[in-house]
């Protein structure tokens, strides 16, 4: 059974945990289903959520089949109306053919259907080998008559996905074609999905940001972020570049590999000149805004004894979160952001319920209530502090750094250099 409160508690969880979140190209998005969403899968039960706050729509996932294997995880996908899928290593898979009817019956009636090709979540910097459970999903449907399917991909990009108070992007790509497999369906079903799986793996590379190694992956945003004329305050667009930079690479290091070579090296000795200066930002160098940054701290000093209050009801459990954790998700890092926030959302209501608890006993139910909601409140306003904190000090080193007339120039003189061979390579690409 469908239960609405338990979905706006995630897409709670999931504002307060990626509270920069955005979608690209929602003009692609169709007006009416049935529709399959196609997404990477980077980043466990988080991928979900994302899918369904940025879409909008009413989703149906499917999950692996052990989730049911236990009273929370069964209620949990019962309640967000997820339909199990078996794999081969973990489950009998004939009875993926019952999964397979629900999900022609859904797309039958118009709904939305939202899937994850790869088939498992992980942390490698690509897309991994798809499985064709999709195509076969979405060319049984069509055969069975379901008119005007069409299939959406969707890439998802998180900021650091094991980072709180992150951000994370969707961005839609060009829907894909399914109507003119059906004949080649018809005489040989396995060929046919291997086709379209084939053609969901280029669509989904066109969305999904991919290198060959980690540091190369955050290059490609660092450099989106820094040769943006906005500094990638939009988001969006940041992550729109950050993909076109990717293209760009690839096609250089086929055409081209010395003078992609270049550009890594510029832009290595380009990062590392800002943290020599401490900061990240290369634009707070280059426009200060001195009273702009008074009127700041001022703030943070009114909002601090707040912040202190929030701090002193929850900073321990809220600082043990982490450790454990990593502790919980061990090498499977892709679940790592999921493990967090779960266990986060039972560490901090337990925490708040004990305070709660312990000034009802100790002056009176009044007292309670009040401290069930002051705590939260009170911690949210610690969080905002630590941000705001955070780019405060931040503008505080581009101030010290543009003080420094030289060195500011040199800095901002570099980055325009990076900007315009970057700029190149964006139109060769």
């Amino acid at each position: 059974m469908k239960r609405p409160w338990l979905i706006a508690g995630f897409r709670a969880l999931l504002r307060l945990y990626y509270p920069r979140t955005t979608a690209s190209h929602l003009e692609r998005l169709p007006a009416q289903g049935p529709v399959i969403v196609l997404a990477n899968h980077p980043n466990g039960l988080m991928d979900g959520i994302v899918l369904a706050n940025a879409l909008d729509r009413p989703l149906r996932f499917l999950g692996k089949s052990t989730f049911w294997n236990n009273p929370i995880g069964r209620f949990t996908m019962e309640s967000l109306e997820v339909l199990p899928a078996h794999r081969a290593h973990e489950s009998d898979t004939s009875k993926n053919e019952l999964t397979f009817s629900l999900c022609r019956d859904h797309l039958a009636g118009g709904g939305w259907l939202a899937l994850f090709p790869e088939g498992k979540s992980h942390s490698e910097t690509t897309l991994q080998p798809l499985k064709t459970g999709a195509a076969r999903i979405a060319l049984s449907a069509a055969a069975a008559g379901t008119a005007n399917l069409q299939l959406l991909p969707v890439g998802l990009i998180f900021e650091e996905k094991e980072t709180f108070r992150s951000a994370v992007s969707a961005v839609v790509g060009h829907p894909i074609a399914v109507a003119d497999l059906l004949d080649a369906y018809a005489d040989d079903p396995r060929a046919a999905a291997v086709t379209l799986t084939q053609r969901i793996h280029a669509a989904l590379a066109e969305v999904v940001l991919q290198a060959n190694d980690g540091e190369l992956l955050r290059g490609f945003v660092a450099v989106a972020t820094w040769t943006a004329e906005d500094g990638g305050a939009d988001l969006a667009a940041r992550d729109r570049r950050a993909l076109r930079l990717a293209a760009a690479a690839r096609a250089l290091a086929a055409s081209d590999p010395d003078r992609l070579d270049a550009l890594v090296a510029r832009t290595r000795r380009f990062a590392a000149a800002m943290k020599e200066a401490g900061i990240s930002d290369p634009f707070a160098a280059e426009q200060p805004a001195p009273v702009r940054l008074a009127f700041g701290l001022l703030s943070l000093l009114l909002l601090l004894p707040v912040a202190l209050v929030g701090a002193a009801f929850a900073w321990l459990p809220y600082r043990a979160v982490g450790p454990i954790a990593v502790r919980i998700a061990g090498t499977e890092t892709d679940i790592f952001g999921t493990a967090k926030v779960l266990l986060g959302l039972m560490v901090l209501t337990v925490t708040y319920l004990a305070w709660a608890t312990a000034a009802a006993f100790a002056i009176g139910p009044i007292a309670g209530l009040a401290t069930l909601v002051v705590a939260p409140l009170t911690g949210l306003a610690a969080l905002r502090f630590d941000e705001r904190w955070q780019r405060r000090k931040q503008a505080l080193r581009g101030l010290w750094v543009a003080s420094q007339s030289s060195r500011a120039a040199a800095l901002m003189e570099a980055r325009r250099d990076l900007c315009a061979e970057v700029e190149a390579a964006l139109r060769e690409g």
